[in-house]
């Protein structure tokens, strides 16, 4: 804990700035959470937010270790970076596609 508190005590006013603002924000979606999503609709939020976290650790990250593998093994050294890029934009194309395509877009 002493760690931590140096570390607070040698950040600039920017970094302080910045934290500061990261932590209101945070605090602004739990009150927009708890005044906007009904107590019935918590524990599919809370079904929804553990599966994101499984699809992202068993499917897209080990999907990303390997697409970026392939990509060094086969890209000019001065265009990887830049085919990297691509394919993060790419499969972030895809993940907010997909469930809005899959689901028939949009519902209000």
């Amino acid at each position: 804990m002493k760690e931590a508190w140096a570390v607070l005590r040698d950040a600039g006013p920017g970094r302080l700035l910045l934290g500061g603002a990261g932590v209101a924000l945070g605090l602004v979606g739990v009150w927009q959470f708890l005044a906007q999503v009904p107590t019935t609709g918590w524990v599919r939020v809370g079904i929804w937010l553990v599966a994101g976290v499984a699809v992202h650790d068993g499917v897209l990250a080990p999907l990303g270790v390997v697409s970026g593998w392939l990509v060094a093994r086969r890209a000019p050294a001065s265009a990887r970076p830049a085919v990297r890029l691509a394919g993060l934009a790419i499969l972030t194309v895809l993940l907010l596609a997909v469930p809005l395509l899959a689901t028939g877009g949009l519902r209000r």
